[in-house]
């Protein structure tokens, strides 16, 4: 690496670890574990056979505590070995990685939840730490979006009508912060590296897709969904990818390291905005309407000089979609599992206001992306994995090494709207494989996904790398 460059890992602010759950702060030495009995020293005569001496539990063997960790599906159940002594922390870094923990559910406020192998949540609630000046603002600070280990945090103001003050990146374990420019902040239209441009979208008739960069903003952005493409400690090779929804407007934003503003894009196609995700090195969105899905992937080039990214090809891909049964309506979650694009679609009934607080119907299609028009197949197993889906993230997952049941869709879903009247989030787990559903996430307050005013707060899966 040439020395003069700086590394991923100097764009980004670290602050002295923090844990992500509570769990005992003091050490002990390697002669004992806090909490643990010790064993009483019988009384013995001069003739006893002397007694069997008990070694430390700081001496229990590396690899024995190897398959314990292994063993432990809960994130704070391996920070708790971790932190008992110095002997335990050292064995669980030096053995074999071990599979990733269940993941966590964390709410719009940082709070979390952590699921479990019985296929629940926990219903005591925890927050995960935010850094002094990440938690400090006017605003209200809250969770958008989730990659791996690290969350996407924004600052909104409290009136809603001035879009997000702020938008960062945190690890939740480590502490690590990337700051990313204010989404609603202004910029000088007069800039030497600013672009503007109108980009055809292939593939369809006369619709155009607006690109800005480096010049005046439109108008507020307020972040509802943020996704990357990988995880910020790649340096330039993350993108972040933000949908915006203030003021009746969406918006597709686009930022990678070294940029100081937003790639903005804009246009008829944003406006029916359903959901976005990066899968195979490209990034995909869904939009939809009362007459049709389209689905349209992105094309990125640099920018400028000085690490700038820029929207290159836009192209809409023609999709042989199912049939729709007549009096329903369906909504759409797209999950990238094993390499391949895979579309949710639950439906509900627009002919009863009690069915439409519910679920009636749950379909899952793999998406052929090598084909044109895409071809959408019907599958009725995952092989063996699960699948999360929330607002803010999708993603599959294989929990079968700590007894979870597989083929299963955990839902706690709603509808990216800044309406006050949008419906209730819907909380179900749906089986693949014989199509039954059971509720799901009841131990999560109501209030806990819902601002004082009435809106909806998204939750967001988060998946720790360990």
């Amino acid at each position: 690496m040439d020395s003069g460059k700086r590394s991923p890992a100097d764009q980004t602010t670290r602050h002295a670890p923090l844990p992500l759950v509570a769990s005992a702060q003091a050490r002990c030495s390697t002669r004992c574990v806090p909490g643990l009995p010790v064993p009483e020293t019988p009384s013995l005569d001069d003739d006893a056979p002397e007694p069997p001496r008990h070694r430390p539990w700081g001496d229990l063997p590396a690899d024995i505590l190897g398959v314990v960790v292994g063993r432990l599906a809960l994130v704070e159940d391996r920070a708790r070995l971790r932190s008992a002594c110095r002997a335990w922390r050292a064995a669980a870094r030096l053995h074999r990685r071990p599979p990733p923990p269940l993941p966590l559910l964390v709410l719009s406020d940082f709070s979390f939840s952590s699921f479990r192998a019985e296929g629940t949540l926990t219903g005591a609630l925890r927050r995960v730490p935010l850094p002094e000046r990440e938690a400090a603002g006017a605003g209200s600070v809250r969770c958008v979006g989730s990659f791996e280990g690290w969350l996407v945090g924004v600052e909104g103001d409290e009136s809603r009508s001035a879009g997000d003050l702020r938008c960062f990146l945190m690890n939740a374990f480590s502490q690590d912060v990337v700051r990313l420019p204010a989404p609603s902040a202004a910029t000088n239209p007069v800039d030497t590296q600013s672009r503007s441009l109108s980009l055809p979208i292939a593939n369809s008739s006369g619709v155009m897709m607006n690109c800005a960069i480096n010049t005046a903003q439109r108008g507020a952005m307020s972040f509802r969904k943020v996704a990357l493409s990988s995880s910020p400690e790649s340096g330039t090779g993350c993108v972040v990818a933000a949908i915006s929804m203030a003021k009746d407007a969406t918006e597709l934003a686009l930022w990678r390291p070294g940029m100081k503003s937003w790639c903005v894009c804009y246009g008829s196609c944003v406006g029916k905005f359903i959901d976005v995700i990066f899968c195979q090195g490209k990034l995909y969105m869904f939009s939809s309407s009362e007459l049709a899905e389209d689905l349209f992937s992105f094309e990125l080039s640099d920018g400028d000089d000085n690490g700038g990214l820029m929207v290159s090809r836009v192209e809409r891909r023609d999709m042989e979609m199912p049939k729709v049964t007549e009096g329903y309506y369906q909504n759409w979650s797209i999950v990238e599992w094993r390499g391949k694009l895979l579309i949710v679609a639950t439906y509900t009934s627009d002919t009863d206001d009690e069915v439409w607080q519910r679920i009636v119907e749950v379909r899952v299609f793999e998406a052929s992306l090598s084909t044109d028009p895409v071809r959408f197949t019907e599958i009725k197993s995952l092989d063996g994995d699960c699948i999360f889906i929330s607002p803010c993230s999708c993603k599959s997952f294989r929990p079968c090494q700590y007894g979870v049941g597989g083929d299963l869709i955990y839902f706690i879903d709603g509808y990216l709207s800044p309406d006050r009247n949008a419906r209730p989030f819907d909380k179900l787990v749906y089986n693949v494989k014989d199509g039954t559903m059971a509720p799901f996430a009841a131990d999560i307050p109501e209030d806990k996904l819902q601002a004082p005013d009435g809106i909806l707060m998204h939750p967001t899966w988060l998946f720790p790398p360990e």
